[in-house]
């Protein structure tokens, strides 16, 4: 989705940049540092959100602060510059990931007859690697899609990292899960057929 036009606001040094990206919960916007040159991407939740809402971007902000791995995005101290007040949803703030998302590099036109076969290993070997992550902290994502892939380069080395845990969902010692949530196009067979299901269904991506 798109967000409205940025406006840049300088608060002990931080401006906003720009919109990175907007979803159900919240907008994404990227701040710079002009002192420090220090770059971070930080989400709003909407106020408009309803309890239940509420409640799953608190846990979303939960599960980010606590998971670290080199292919999930990695979360960060809000600058208390740019913090909200302790009656406030809090933000979350994460790395920026230069390289935009999967979805802009597959819609490229260099893109048109599809990525090589090595760019593709690569996509899914870190994906892979982020869920298995996931799932030993017993974890499920529920919203896998090219828009939350995102890219980062670190040392010429090109990093695909999983974002977006708004529908992630921590299973309990039954590990079934019935909610349906995600994104329609890419919903596991489970959720369409409305039956329980269990992590597998993040193979279905």
């Amino acid at each position: 989705m798109e967000c409205g036009r940025a406006i840049n606001l300088s608060r002990d040094g931080w401006m906003e940049e720009r919109c990175l990206g907007a979803g159900g919960f919240g907008t994404v916007m990227l701040y710079e540092n002009k002192i420090t040159k220090e770059q971070v991407a930080l989400k709003r939740c909407r106020l408009e959100l309803n309890s239940h809402n509420r409640k799953r971007w608190q846990q979303e902000v939960e599960i980010m602060k606590r998971l670290h791995h080199p292919n999930l995005v990695s979360a960060r101290d809000v600058p208390p510059a740019l913090d909200v007040s302790d009656d406030e949803l809090p933000l979350l703030a994460m790395e920026f990931c230069s390289g935009g998302d999967l979805r802009k590099v597959l819609n490229a036109p260099e893109s048109c007859c599809g990525l090589k076969e090595t760019t593709v290993l690569q996509i899914a070997g870190d994906v892979a690697a982020a869920v298995e992550f996931l799932h030993s902290h017993r974890i499920i994502h529920r919203d896998l899609k090219p828009e939350n892939i995102v890219i980062n380069h670190v040392d010429r080395k090109v990093i695909y990292k999983l974002i977006d845990l708004g529908y992630a969902k921590e299973l309990d010692q039954a590990s079934m899960a019935t909610t349906f949530v995600g994104t329609l196009k890419y919903l596991a067979p489970e959720l369409l057929d409305r039956v329980e299901y269990t992590k597998s269904v993040s193979w279905n991506f």
